[in-house]
C-alpha cells in the first residue's frame, strides 16, 4: 500500500521504476520526521491510480 497526500506541494517515493519522466540530480540530504536522513536522487512524475468506489479508478499525476 502506498500513500500519497494529493495536496501536499512535493511528493517523494522509492519506486524508480514507477516513474514515467526522471532526472537524476546531486543527491540531496532530506530528513524524514523520525530524523531519519536519506538522499533524495531526482525528480520526475509518477501516475497513481486512485479508486472511485464504485466508479472505475482514476489516473492522477504527481
Amino acid at each position: 500500500l502506498d500513500l500519497y497526500d494529493s495536496g501536499a506541494s512535493h511528493h517523494m517515493s522509492p519506486y524508480r521504476d514507477k516513474f514515467i519522466s526522471f532526472q537524476e540530480t546531486p543527491p540531496r540530504p532530506l530528513n524524514a520526521a523520525n530524523q531519519q536522513l536519506f538522499q533524495a536522487t531526482g525528480m520526475g512524475d509518477i501516475i497513481i491510480s486512485v479508486p472511485n468506489d464504485p466508479a472505475p479508478s482514476s489516473q492522477i499525476r504527481l
